[in-house]
């Protein structure tokens, strides 16, 4: 694949940004030139040889000029001397490059082997209903919402008090107490259906314990698994003494585990399901709360709104 030109670019940057343009390019393609330098930054052929001078001052051993091709070339001794990107970076970048959600002229890479994203359906938002929803965050108010629920064979209204917005990778949900079920609830953006009335907030979202708790998942190569397969597991997820601890919303704990796999005992042989939730324990109440069972009545008043903050999961 050839250099991909960049024809347009942002506003020229600081030194320290080309300087580290120079060193991505180094690291990754192994070469820059002043062309490179001069059309992603729309810079002067001039302060494009005075950042590769100062280049060479910061870093004298990491590249050579190619007079053959006029271009320079990393050398053998090459160490990152002005940027840190390392292989998540890029990773992230050229998946954004390839599904387009970063333009070129926003991008250190140059050239680059081919690359494709999987991409999941995109769960449509209304931009209306969106905003009302910002809105009502940012107002203090509650909303009066149309929503279909999975739980239920038709959408039904609601006043709702949303307070934040939550992404479990697939599909984003906004956080709200739920005065029909009188608990804070997660529910899905795009099955609100309509936004039919609002009024001021009674409810704080300093109550939403669930939302404001974090709880650590910690997870481990399961047992059966030869020792080269545990290793590579290990290394996969980069675990420290094989174990990984992860960190997360209570309210959104289930979620992190529906997405492992941990959600409910395997049955599957260990090399199909290598992990094992080390704390399963200290998690039961969120896995049971996720698997609770469509249809339930709503709960009765409670006396105190401190208490009526047991996190459900809304409609999967």
């Amino acid at each position: 694949m050839s250099r991909k030109d960049v024809t347009d670019s942002p506003a020229p940057w600081g030194i320290e940004r080309r300087l580290e343009f120079i060193d991505f390019r180094l690291r990754w393609d192994r070469t820059v030139n002043r062309a490179d330098l001069i059309r992603f930054f729309r810079i002067s052929p001039q302060q494009a040889s005075a950042d590769f001078a100062r280049y060479a001052e910061l870093a004298p051993e990491n590249m050579l000029y190619d007079k053959s091709l006029k271009t320079y070339r990393a050398t053998d001794r090459f160490r990152p001397a002005a940027s840190r990107h390392d292989a998540q970076t890029y990773l992230r970048d050229l998946a954004a490059l390839s599904s387009g959600a970063r333009p070129a002229n926003d991008s250190f890479i140059g050239w680059h082997p081919d690359c494709d994203v999987v991409r999941c359906p995109v769960r449509l938002i209304a931009t209306g209903t969106f905003l009302r929803l910002l809105w009502a965050i940012q107002d203090g108010e509650e909303l009066k919402v149309l929503y279909q629920s999975m739980r239920s064979p038709t959408a039904t209204s609601r006043w709702i008090a949303p307070h934040a917005f939550a992404s479990d990778g697939q599909r984003w949900h906004v956080r709200a107490w739920c005065h029909e079920a009188r608990e804070f609830r997660d529910f899905v953006i795009s099955r609100i259906q309509s936004v039919q009335g609002h009024r001021r907030a009674t409810v704080s979202s300093d109550h939403d314990e669930s939302w404001r708790t974090f709880v650590d998942i910690i997870v481990a190569p399961r047992a059966g698994l030869t020792e080269g397969q545990r290793r590579a597991i290990e290394v996969d997820f980069g675990m420290s003494r094989g174990r990984l601890r992860l960190s997360c919303r209570r309210a959104l704990a289930f979620y992190m585990l529906r997405q492992l796999q941990l959600d409910r005992p395997s049955n599957l042989p260990p090399a199909a399901q290598p992990l094992e939730l080390v704390n399963r324990p200290e998690l039961v109440d969120v896995i049971a709360a996720g698997h609770k069972s469509p249809g339930q009545p709503p709960k009765p008043p409670k006396s105190n709104l401190q208490e009526a903050t047991h996190e459900r999961i809304e409609a999967r």
